[in-house]
């Protein structure tokens, strides 16, 4: 009985290591190069919040905006100015065929609430989906080619 109570307590202490934290920040502490490196990459887009995530061991800037159109856009970028990913809400009509059979295919009746087209380095797009499956909250990414197709499980749903 102790060792699982000791067991219980170190994975109780661990996992919020894990956890992926996002810290809300004031756009005005951006470093002017991660801002002027957002901007350029999502021209026309007003940015009004901004949060820094640890991905894997970087500090990476989340700046989200919005289009004329209302659309919503996320610019990760670093501190430097480097751009990890451009992600724009798009509606379901503006994605490719290739990518829609393979959603078909896979994941065949699904309708996802959230429709992004993610932009990465060296100019890889990935379509990303989210939305209710077989009575789970999911997550999926397929290539622009139709290639390439992941599924999460989103853990809180």
């Amino acid at each position: 009985m102790k060792y699982a109570a000791a067991i219980a307590l170190t994975v109780g202490l661990a996992v919020p290591a894990f956890a992926q934290e996002e810290k809300k920040m004031e756009l005005s502490a951006v470093p002017a190069a991660a801002m002027e490196a957002a901007q350029k990459a999502a021209p026309g887009v007003t940015f009004e919040s901004v949060s820094m995530d640890d991905d894997e061991g970087t500090d990476t800037y989340e700046l989200v905006g919005k289009l004329a159109s209302g659309k919503t856009v996320e610019v990760d970028v670093l501190a430097d100015g480097t751009i990890e990913e451009v992600e724009e809400e798009i509606d379901a009509a503006a994605v490719p065929a290739e990518v829609k059979a393979t959603l078909d295919k896979e994941l065949a009746g699904f309708a996802p609430t959230m429709v992004e087209k993610s932009t990465r380095p060296q100019g890889k797009i990935v379509y990303e989906f989210e939305g209710s499956f077989e009575g789970k909250e999911i997550d999926a990414e397929i290539d622009a080619d139709g290639s390439n197709f992941t599924r999460h499980d989103d853990m809180a749903g």
